[in-house]
């Protein structure tokens, strides 16, 4: 399935559903694949793409839930395929990483003021770290942009 294909597909599903949790959605996806078009990607990726894209079997028969779950595996698909993250990947991340790793830091120094303290420059740090990631992979073009322009 070609993405233009797929793109004119959710569109259509998009004006059908009423929910806006559902349009988010759609719009998200729709994004992804339209910035996915403007990437500098060979033929032979775009053809992996496509493939991928005819795996997941986009059609209107399948309810929303599975439409998610085919989103879901096909930005982890070019995440590993092709190392292209959503904008702030990495701070999420980082911002994650930081606050448990720091909670576990600051319980060693003392079990209550310790944790805080601890979580709150864990966070700080993995902040710090996740946007110089996100900035190299915006360098680099490998960030899908989520929100249509």
């Amino acid at each position: 399935m070609k993405i233009t294909e797929v793109i004119t597909f959710l569109k259509q599903a998009e004006k059908r559903t009423e929910k806006k949790s559902h349009k988010k959605h759609y719009n998200t996806f729709i994004a992804i694949l339209t910035d996915l078009k403007s990437k500098d990607l060979n033929q032979e990726q775009f053809e992996t793409i496509e493939k991928k894209l005819d795996n997941l079997q986009f059609s209107s028969k399948l309810p929303f839930k599975q439409l998610q779950h085919n989103f879901s595996k096909f930005k982890q698909f070019l995440k590993v395929k092709f190392s292209l993250t959503e904008d702030g990947h990495y701070t999420s991340l980082g911002i994650a990483l930081g606050m448990c790793f720091g909670i576990v830091f600051g319980a060693v120094i003392d079990k209550y003021v310790g944790a805080s303290i601890g979580m709150t420059i864990g966070m700080v740090i993995g902040i710090v770290i996740g946007k110089s990631m996100d900035s190299k992979a915006d360098v680099n073009d490998n960030v899908l942009k989520t929100t249509l322009q």
